[in-house]
């Protein structure tokens, strides 16, 4: 039933064809805002602006994966492949937030650690995941990219220089945006790479799709929930520009999840190509 409901919705929205085109609109609305921010912002250095442009840019690999993903000999297990990744980049911008506790609003701190237990229990029960020396240099993608975060933060930070006492933890805010903003970019380039060259992938050992799907998406709905949603309704009365744009980059989170799931769990594909991987029993 619920298959079937993802299914019909992922038609609606995208076509029997799988356009992009829903999608694409999203990101069509965010530039928008970016520009008519611009257009009205008379004094220059607006943060509103460029907190729309980093949606934007954060915006872009959920497109590509829609668009790329499918060309994939095996979706299924690209999600076991690149899901560990993703919690992983997600943890770290989250581990780094937590730092950074004394800067936040009251409240945020407590969310921001509450998530990070949450991604370390996605990652523990759902794909498996033990920091070991051999994870760490699988994953070694995902340190580079946390470096490549710190490295333009000390940057971004030494440009706009004004108090040395408040200079670290400045620049692990900023990281940890800047982690955020690249949070999906290694599943884009295993969904290019893998595409380019046909190979089949492996599942990750010792996990099922099933809960690997399950604590992935489970994790990153909810916790875009209190990141976009729940950040519109606070910020709508002082920034209506703002929550417009935490809402556009939700619905394209949902859409990918939706997206991706229906995909995974198409009734009309269950009992052929995915049949080795989903229970027949749960959709009968």
């Amino acid at each position: 039933m619920l298959a079937s409901a993802m299914w019909q919705t992922q038609e609606l929205l995208h076509g029997k064809n799988s356009s992009v085109a829903f999608p694409a609109l999203l990101v069509s609305l965010a530039s928008i805002l970016v520009v008519y921010c611009h257009a009205v912002d008379t004094h220059g250095g607006d943060p509103t602006k460029t907190f729309l442009a980093l949606i934007v840019v954060q915006m872009l690999p959920l497109v590509f994966l829609e668009m790329k993903i499918l060309s994939c000999p095996d979706p299924v297990s690209m999600l076991s492949r690149f899901g560990t990744k993703v919690l992983l980049m997600h943890a770290g911008f989250l581990a780094l937030r937590v730092c950074t506790w004394p800067l936040l609003e009251v409240g945020l701190g407590m969310c921001n650690l509450a998530g990070l237990l949450c991604v370390c229990a996605a990652l523990h029960w759902g794909f498996c995941f033990r920091l070991t020396i051999a994870s760490a240099y699988e994953h070694r993608d995902v340190g580079g990219l946390t470096l490549l975060a710190l490295v333009a933060a000390v940057g971004t930070e030494l440009l706009d220089f004004q108090n040395v006492h408040s200079m670290l933890e400045s620049t692990i805010f900023a990281a940890s945006s800047y982690v955020e903003i690249l949070a999906f970019v290694p599943a884009v380039w295993m969904v290019h790479q893998t595409a380019k060259k046909s190979d089949v992938m492996e599942i990750s050992a010792g996990a099922s799709v099933e809960s690997q799907s399950l604590c992935f998406f489970a994790f990153l709905v909810s916790f875009y929930v209190m990141e976009d949603v729940v950040s519109a309704f606070r910020v709508y009365g002082d920034e209506p520009l703002a929550a417009a744009g935490h809402v556009v980059h939700f619905l394209l989170l949902l859409d990918f999840a939706c997206f991706l799931l229906a995909h995974i769990y198409n009734p009309e594909k269950i009992q052929g190509q995915l049949l080795r991987w989903l229970p027949v029993s749960g959709f009968v």
